[in-house]
């Protein structure tokens, strides 16, 4: 019972508090770490190659072995708080609800803006269709390394070393997903620098990406979507990212809500020419955004109760 608390109570607080947006939080204490460390050891004049692996390294350790001492000592509370911060689920799915609302009441500025605080595409450049776009693509990548991934890390961790398991596992996670944010950009400054956390971010992303679509078909299959178009266009899709991972989630909800995503999009910088996941059953229609909620929500759910399943068989 101790993995259902810690799953299902770190889901309870952030559905009740959700992901606190302070500057002091964990997550963003990574991020700034991160950075200052990345000044000292550029100092040291290694390679840059080196240089983030020894970074990434740091970060790691210096996150989530607090959290397997803290969960050691004190128990399945320090656990779920570590999940819980790990975690994002809410954060995602309020981000939408602030472009569904203003996009509902034909305020296409405010839905521009709200899309800004989660891609960083060129916002001014979208239509109703392209901000609707947007946001089911960012709720197909997040569910992945923002909830599910976490999800299963703390289960992975749990099996491997009980609740302090859990905690690191989670944490360890969350950090390297940080550090992809961080320095995963393939310009002059993080091209060698970023190209160690990037990758282990890819390869830690692998696994959960995977399950999760399991856990959309799933989803789709109870709320009388396109359940087996998830699966088809999924599979069909999976290498039209530059990432490995990404497509699994993006194209499994183009395809249960039957709509065309990605395509040519504008960011700040340049243009980018994706291929498009899915195919179009439907055009995009703001009802998309509320019904990929709903699935975002349930595939979490599922996802959980997928990881219990799998370890008390």
């Amino acid at each position: 019972m101790e993995l259902f608390y810690i799953l299902f109570g770190a889901l309870l607080l952030d559905a009740i508090i959700g992901d606190p947006q302070l500057s002091w939080h964990p997550v963003a204490l990574m991020g700034k770490f991160a950075l200052h460390l990345e000044i000292l050891i550029r100092g040291r004049r290694l390679p840059d190659f080196l240089a983030g692996i020894i970074c990434t390294s740091i970060v790691i350790i210096t996150a989530a072995l607090p959290a397997y001492w803290v969960s050691y000592e004190v128990g399945i509370a320090a656990a779920i708080v570590a999940l819980f911060i790990a975690i994002a689920l809410k954060s995602l799915l309020r981000h939408v609800t602030a472009i569904e609302q203003p996009l509902r009441m034909g305020a296409l500025n405010k839905a521009r803006q709200a899309v800004g605080m989660i891609t960083s595409r060129d916002t001014n450049m979208l239509d109703e269709v392209g901000v609707i776009r947007s946001a089911i693509e960012s709720i197909g990548e997040n569910i992945i390394d923002g909830v599910t991934a976490p999800l299963f890390y703390a289960t992975l961790g749990w099996s491997l070393g009980g609740i302090a398991g859990a905690a690191a596992g989670a944490i360890g996670y969350r950090a390297v997903n940080t550090l992809d944010a961080t320095f995963g950009y393939k310009n002059r400054r993080y091209y060698q620098f970023g190209t160690f956390p990037a990758r282990l971010d890819d390869l830690l992303n692998f696994i959960p990406a995977r399950i999760t679509l399991v856990a959309i078909y799933l989803a789709a299959l109870i709320l009388k979507l396109r359940a087996v178009n998830a699966i088809k266009y999924a599979w069909r899709d999976r290498k039209k990212h530059p990432s490995p991972n990404s497509t699994w989630g993006m194209a499994a909800f183009a395809g249960a809500l039957g709509v065309k995503l990605g395509g040519s999009t504008y960011y700040k910088d340049k243009l980018k020419n994706y291929p498009s996941w899915g195919e179009e059953y439907e055009k995009l229609a703001i009802k998309h955004l509320s019904e990929a909620k709903t699935l975002a929500a349930l595939t979490t759910f599922i996802f959980s109760a997928m990881m219990l399943l799998v370890l008390f068989l």
